[in-house]
């Protein structure tokens, strides 16, 4: 019985571990996967380097207190007319104060006031995290401990195969989700057109069944009148005339069956598209260009650049080129609207590099179908050829 328990209770385990793999390896289990793996490498990195940040922050802090002091005490303490000692002591504080900066921008001292503004942030190492795992790599952002550096590593290693799956996923779902809903739009338009259609059947219907009921009211009018002579009834028929009575009939039936054959074109040119459907190379490009030029007018507010200067930095930060000349430098700070806006540039990076990963899926299924439907026609006119 306690074999029986035991197995059991492995089984379940068994089981849940199965189940939490496959979660993670699904669609919102890989993204949940993905934010939360740049998530802990933001808390790991700011407990790693931001000590080390503010370290150098204070000894160049103290250092140049220290230079401003030793020109104040000597102002007092050397002969005031001796012009030569107080330049040659201030210029050897100087230079120490000089040797010190140097030694900290070394070290990764950036200019930064000391608990003013800082790069180490949560949402700065967040950034920094993102920029590991998607290769963008500005640089601006570096570790400079040997731990950090030795932790970058390994932080890449697993984060870059992961953000490759995860831009593989989400791309595709995201694609698939971009081509039923333009399947959508296809739908739509035609049973716009079939609207269309049928309204203007409607129309000429009616219309001619106006013209019948006025051509009907004046052949009785013309029978009353007597003129046919004395051996035509009022109530004779249109044939006795000469006047065919199943014209309007047959207008209206042939009215009926161009309508019908007309919906019957749309309905199976909806199917033909919708059976061989891929998303046009055009609107593709277009929905990529419309991302970067949001991008571009939100950096333009942001940090009162240039249009020309925010696409160029959205194009390099979202093809992972990552240059680093342009970077959101006045976003880096320790107040509230600066960290909102690191918040928003990582998430814009990360929806931004899964928005191309789908356009990439998206334009490769369409070159693929040029390619065949190119080859199908040379295959054609060689087969062609060969006849002849």
């Amino acid at each position: 019985m306690g074999r029986r328990h035991r197995r059991s209770k492995v089984t379940r385990v068994v089981n849940l571990v199965k189940r939490i793999i496959a979660f993670f390896f699904s669609h919102v289990g890989l993204c949940a996967l993905v934010i939360g793996y740049a998530l802990g490498g933001a808390i790991i990195f700011r407990a790693v380097e931001s000590p080390h940040e503010r370290e150098i922050q204070s000894i160049v802090t103290r250092a140049r207190q220290e230079t401003v002091n030793v020109a104040w005490n000597t102002t007092f303490r050397v002969n005031k007319l001796d012009r030569a000692q107080w330049e040659r002591t201030v210029h050897d504080q100087v230079k120490k104060f000089r040797v010190k900066t140097m030694w900290a921008i070394r070290r990764g001292y950036d200019g930064k006031e000391f608990g003013v503004s800082a790069q180490w942030t949560f949402t700065g190492a967040f950034l920094y995290s993102l920029t590991v795992i998607t290769t963008i790599g500005y640089g601006n952002t570096a570790a400079k401990t040997y731990f950090g550096k030795t932790l970058t590593i390994v932080f890449a290693i697993i984060g870059i195969p992961l953000m490759l799956l995860f831009l593989t996923n989400i791309g595709d779902v995201m694609a698939k989700i971009f081509r039923f809903l333009y399947a959508r739009s296809i739908r739509l338009k035609y049973k716009l057109i079939l609207w269309h259609k049928k309204r203007r059947a409607a129309k000429i219907r009616r219309a001619n069944s106006l013209v019948a009921k006025l051509t009907r009211a004046n052949n009785r009018s013309y029978l009353g009148s007597g003129r046919m002579g004395a051996g035509i009834r009022d109530d004779c028929s249109l044939e006795s005339l000469g006047v065919p009575s199943a014209a309007a009939s047959d207008v209206h039936e042939l009215l009926a069956a161009r309508v019908h054959l007309d919906q019957l074109e749309v309905k199976e040119s909806v199917e033909a598209q919708l059976q061989r459907i891929s998303v046009p190379l055009s609107l593709v490009l277009l929905t990529m260009l419309a991302y970067l030029v949001a991008g571009s007018i939100l950096f333009c507010l942001w940090e009162g650049w240039t249009f020309l200067d925010s696409f160029y930095f959205c194009y390099i930060s979202l093809t992972t080129i990552g240059f680093g000349d342009k970077f959101p430098g006045a976003s880096v700070g320790n107040d509230k609207d600066a960290q909102e806006k690191l918040v928003i540039t990582s998430f814009y990076l990360l929806f931004g590099m899964a928005l191309l990963a789908m356009c990439f899926n998206l334009a490769q299924e369409e070159v693929v179908n040029k390619v065949a439907w190119i080859a199908n026609k040379f295959r054609s006119k060689e087969d062609d050829e060969y006849d002849d």
